[in-house]
């Protein structure tokens, strides 16, 4: 929650004697049309106001960086309250003005800055319960988005590890498929190549008949020879049986 010292600058006007009866009435009227949601006009008669109330910048500065907020014109807040803060005369000034430009970094979402100016708002006012609410609201939300990351990072370090397993299966799968096709055409070489011995070792046709006719002539002749040596026996028998010869004369 943003710090609304715009919207009790109109009592602390008196006390502060601002210059100016002008002065006054431009604080007094930015301060209605803060109170009623009109920003922009609230930002105009607190911009006027600087004209006459250089004692008090720090002061308009906050309210005008209060304004600028309301409408979402961050980084122009954020100058405004830079400027408050250079400018503040008591802790309690500053410790409103880190308060608040710790709201704008919020919405910037820019946590880490919001959480520097929280804790510097505490240091220079340690009793404000508001602002270590938000403190501890933004070291909450901090812790979470922390978190968040780590489990980000964890689920792409587990992705990155499985895409790396399902590339390395992929290739594996792949060597495997290579392998099993170099075997396949080392078989096919075999094959082929045992193929070509036995159609190397195999007789051409002139050579089958030459063969042939070798066998066919030694079957001949065998054949002959076996003609023959019966022939030899039957002529042997022929002569056993033939009349013996005479026997010799007496004298």
């Amino acid at each position: 929650m943003m710090k609304k010292l715009s919207l009790v600058l109109s009592l602390i006007a008196l006390s502060m004697h601002l210059q100016g009866q002008e002065t006054r009435q431009k604080v007094e009227a930015g301060n209605k049309a803060f109170a009623e949601g009109a920003y922009d006009q609230a930002e105009i008669n607190y911009r006027e106001a600087f004209k006459e109330g250089e004692k008090h910048r720090s002061t308009l500065n906050f309210n005008l960086g209060d304004a600028l907020h309301k409408q979402e014109r961050f980084e122009e807040a954020q100058k405004a309250f830079e400027m408050s803060l250079a400018e503040a005369k008591t802790k309690l000034q500053k410790a409103e003005a880190y308060h608040n430009l710790a709201n704008n970094y919020l919405k910037q979402e820019k946590l880490a800055e919001a959480i520097q100016n929280y804790k510097q708002s505490l240091i220079n006012n340690p009793l404000d319960e508001e602002t270590r609410y938000n403190l501890a609201k933004a070291l909450q939300q901090q812790k979470q988005e922390q978190q968040q990351q780590q489990q980000d990072q964890n689920q792409d370090q587990d992705k990155d590890k499985e895409d790396q397993k399902d590339q390395q299966d992929k290739q594996d799968q792949q060597d495997q498929k290579d392998k099993e096709d170099q075997q396949d055409q080392k078989d096919q070489q075999d094959q082929q190549n045992n193929q070509d011995q036995k159609q190397d070792q195999k007789p051409s046709p002139e050579q089958e008949q030459k063969d042939m006719n070798r066998k066919n002539a030694e079957r001949l002749l065998q054949a002959l020879d076996r003609d023959e040596e019966k022939l030899q026996k039957e002529l042997l028998k022929k002569k056993i049986k033939a009349k013996p010869l005479k026997s010799v004369k007496d004298w």
